[in-house]
């Protein structure tokens, strides 16, 4: 079972420690406790149910993207993101018929030279990430979760299909900046192990984080010049009224949402420039309409799999995501940027 790959036994959601108002900025403050996805037992009693039916040496990263994804649309935002970044798919590279060098000393040096790095901001359990690393050609991803449970789970299933040259993790704080952070948002060294990185990888991420000015000269500051950005998230597609401020700070941790205006003035305000902001709301709502409906369709399943507390927890999530879409004052943007080169 999922025990003997190394991943911890499932315990209960607790909230995180309570910060005092003068406590520096940190992608910790957030209380994910209330938030199912995130409980460290759903994805431990998934792999368990894969387990039985198949062996561990035998997983493929597709098998446990099935069960890590946590955003919508399943591996759409990592294909559209790949296209954006300009990445080659092994098969085509293989296709193509290409040879390797015969000075292994070159090779080392070329493989080098032509690696693209990917920042997977917020990577939860890293579905996306292996499967980037593992089937587009010259990748190296290196995956930033801040809860500890989460960015161990994802660390053992990436060691468990023997992906770890290509997709690293790294549980760090990407407010921790080396020298802080100016006004005028200028680049300083990120102090992401690996920065400064080709691109930048993000679904679902950004809404748990408050202080968005701060975060996006981090995230800046861990960029190379021209870097290309790809990011899914909420934004206040109108005003959002009083139950929706509830039920995001929430089962959705989502303290804070600003309005498309307010999004974009702060991307720019941080040096990223051709931003594209495409509304995903309505390829959106019908994909969370069916998660909910297949999730309650399989009770009996949900109850043997994951126990009656973590499956009202999961089923209240869904519920409130459902709920907050349909009242239509949220909205979901796919955004592409570039940091200014």
């Amino acid at each position: 079972g999922a025990e003997r790959c190394g991943l911890a036994p499932a315990r209960v959601s607790r909230p995180t420690r309570a910060m005092p108002p003068d406590a520096p900025v940190s992608a910790c403050d957030t209380d994910f406790s209330g938030m199912g996805i995130y409980v460290d037992g759903r994805v431990k009693n998934e792999l368990d149910e894969l387990l039985a039916t198949k062996a561990a040496s035998d997983l493929t990263a597709r098998d446990v993207h099935l069960i890590a994804s946590m955003h919508y649309l399943d591996d759409q935002p990592m294909l559209r993101a790949a296209e954006f970044f300009g990445l080659t798919a092994k098969d085509d590279v293989e296709a193509g018929g290409l040879s390797e060098p015969l000075d292994a000393v070159a090779a080392t040096a070329d493989d080098a030279a032509s690696t693209k790095t990917i920042l997977d901001f917020g990577a939860g359990f890293a579905g996306d990430a292996r499967c980037l690393a593992s089937e587009f050609a010259d990748v190296r991803v290196t995956c930033v979760e801040v809860q500890r449970h989460i960015h161990d789970a994802a660390e053992m299933f990436t060691r468990l299909l023997g992906l770890g040259k290509n997709c690293l993790h790294e549980c760090v704080d990407v407010f921790d900046t080396r020298g802080g952070l100016d006004a005028d948002a200028d680049a300083v060294a990120g102090t992401v192990p690996g920065a400064p990185f080709d691109f930048l990888y993000s679904v679902l991420v950004v809404l748990h984080v408050p202080q968005r000015e701060a975060l996006w000269r981090a995230l800046h500051a861990n960029l190379k010049p021209g870097a290309a950005v790809y990011v899914e998230d909420y934004f206040a597609a109108r005003p959002l009224s009083e139950r929706d401020r509830e039920q995001l700070a929430g089962p959705v941790a989502c303290p804070y949402l600003p309005s498309a205006e307010e999004y974009r003035e702060t991307l720019n305000n941080a040096g990223f420039v051709d931003v594209e902001w495409e509304v995903m709301t309505d390829a959106w709502t019908p994909f969370i309409e069916t998660r909910l409906a297949s999730f309650r369709d399989k009770q009996e399943r949900n109850l043997r799999v994951h126990g009656p507390e973590l499956t009202a927890e999961l089923e209240l999530f869904y519920a409130t995501v459902h709920e907050l879409f349909t009242r239509g004052n949220v909205g979901g943007v796919r955004i592409r940027a570039r940091k200014k080169a």
